[in-house]
């Protein structure tokens, strides 16, 4: 799952179900670290992370609840594709925030200081 320092999240197991918190001292997030992982529920990003790759979350299709905390610094491509609910607890830089890290209108939100909790309607984003 992870390396050896336990900074980088590599994979989680895909048969897991459930609610998971990153541990405190993880930095990086990997590329489709949880891809594909429909048993999860929710997931808890620590404040020592500040990367989270591309497809980290992709096809995580009941994953109903991520919390980002304001020390990521960078989102990559397809990141949360297909969550139903985005906390948002800080605003990024957008020279690292990938166009499409998140479908429809929640880029565009997040972008312009949308601190809170969007929940997905169809293709648009609502503030809960």
């Amino acid at each position: 799952m992870y390396n050896k320092d336990k900074t980088i999240l590599h994979t989680y197991p895909a048969g897991k179900k459930g609610n998971f918190t990153i541990p405190n001292g993880v930095i990086t997030i990997e590329k489709a670290a949880f891809y594909g992982c429909i048993g999860l529920n929710s997931v808890t990003i620590p404040d020592s992370v500040t990367s989270i790759g591309d497809r980290a979350f992709y096809g995580c299709r009941n994953l109903t609840s991520v919390t980002i905390p304001d020390s990521v610094t960078s989102i990559g491509d397809w990141a949360f594709l297909n969550c139903t609910s985005v906390t948002f607890l800080g605003i990024i830089n957008s020279n690292n925030f990938s166009s499409i890290a998140f479908e429809g209108d929640l880029r565009d939100k997040y972008l312009a200081g949308g601190r809170g909790t969007y929940k997905r309607n169809a293709s648009t984003w609502k503030k809960k």
